[in-house]
C-alpha cells in the first residue's frame, strides 16, 4: 500500500474512533503514579485498564447501549 494510501485509510479509520483522555496534574500525580504502577504489576495497558473500569462502571448503574449505529 503506498503512503499516501495509507494516510487516508488511517485518517477514514480515525473518524471512527472514540477518544478520551485522563490527566494527573501535579495536585493529584500520586494518583497517576500509583495508577502507573499498578498496571506495570499486571501487565496490561492503560487503555484496556480504563475501558474495563468504565464498562464495568456503566453495566452496574445499567446504562445502556445506543442504538446501534451502521458505521462503515
Amino acid at each position: 500500500m503506498s503512503s499516501d494510501a495509507q494516510k487516508k485509510a488511517y485518517k477514514k479509520y480515525n473518524k471512527k474512533k472514540k477518544t478520551f483522555s485522563v490527566v494527573y496534574t501535579p495536585s493529584d500525580i500520586n494518583e497517576g503514579l500509583r495508577l502507573e504502577n499498578y498496571l506495570n504489576t499486571i501487565s496490561i495497558s492503560k487503555n484496556e485498564y480504563l475501558k474495563g473500569l468504565i464498562k464495568a462502571d456503566l453495566d452496574a448503574k445499567g446504562i445502556g447501549y445506543p442504538e446501534s449505529e451502521q458505521r462503515t
